[in-house]
């Protein structure tokens, strides 16, 4: 549910930027005294609050569900790397078009592949040997498992920095 939620953000994240430069507000954003750069970074500090907030309002409802996370600290960190990786994805989703439906389309589309082949949904552990194979090159299989290794399978530190490192990988790419 997490992931789901996640991916909803960046979506919606890459329309409004979408959305902004088919109405002329990116023109305006640009005209005034901000750089490229501080404009992007604004864009992409509200997706990852929002992403943090995802993943923070789905903890506390697990919480009233019953749910008893391993490690907070690890959880958090899980999240930043989460966060840090689908904010860019969102800036890649949004120059994928020049209106708002094609980056609508061209966004869900690769969300609905990364969740097929990732785990979202079908757990990893389920598909097939050759799926499997293809799971290692989606954001969303290294998502859930480092939500998973700080919240049921005990995972150290160590352990986390596998999943975290792949996370910023592709945030960074």
């Amino acid at each position: 549910a997490m992931m789901w939620g996640v991916m909803s953000c960046v979506a919606g994240f890459a329309i409004s930027i979408a959305r902004e430069r088919s109405r002329g507000t990116m023109l305006r954003l640009q005209i005034a005294p901000l750089s490229r750069f501080q404009i992007l970074a604004g864009k992409a500090l509200a997706c990852f609050l929002t992403v943090i907030l995802v993943i923070a309002f789905m903890t506390i409802l697990g919480l009233f569900l019953g749910m008893k996370p391993n490690h907070f600290g690890l959880l958090a960190l899980a999240a930043i790397c989460v966060a840090y990786c689908f904010v860019g994805i969102m800036m890649v989703m949004s120059v994928l078009g020049k209106t708002e439906a094609s980056v609508n389309g061209a966004g869900w589309a690769i969300n609905m592949v990364m969740a097929m082949v990732g785990g979202a949904m079908i757990p990893v552990m389920f598909m097939p040997a050759f799926i499997k194979q293809f799971s290692v090159v989606s954001p969303i299989k290294w998502s859930i498992l480092s939500i998973e290794g700080a919240i049921w399978r005990e995972f150290s530190l160590a352990e986390m920095l596998l999943p975290c490192g792949i996370l910023l990988a592709f945030g960074t790419a």
